[in-house]
């Protein structure tokens, strides 16, 4: 078990230096856990605003980024996951829209 975590945080550390992001034109809602591992990004964004250039919503959720996808936390991240769909269902069936069109960049 050690030997595949091992070669998993290889190839994470492989991807995360060889990821190059690129700017992305749509709105995002960035769930985000409250608490982070020490050394990470101050940013409360965590890097995402430099290459979001359409509406960037946070939502900040109780717990550790390491155990919010694990009970009981994730049931917390799928309630307000499962919220948000269904307002912005229930808006779109009103003929509106909770988020602006993305503006068209040239």
């Amino acid at each position: 078990m050690a030997y595949i975590l091992e070669l998993l945080g290889m190839e994470h550390d492989r991807a995360f230096m060889n990821y190059v992001p690129h700017p992305y034109n749509g709105d995002v809602l960035l769930f985000r856990a409250t608490k982070q591992l020490p050394g990470m990004l101050a940013d409360r964004s965590l890097g995402w605003k430099e290459v979001i250039h359409g509406c960037l919503e946070i939502c900040e959720l109780p717990g550790h980024q390491q155990n919010i996808l694990v009970e009981p936390r994730v049931m917390r991240l799928a309630e307000e996951l499962q919220s948000r769909l269904h307002a912005h269902t229930e808006e779109a069936a009103k003929g509106t829209n909770l988020m602006p069109e993305p503006a068209l960049v040239d």
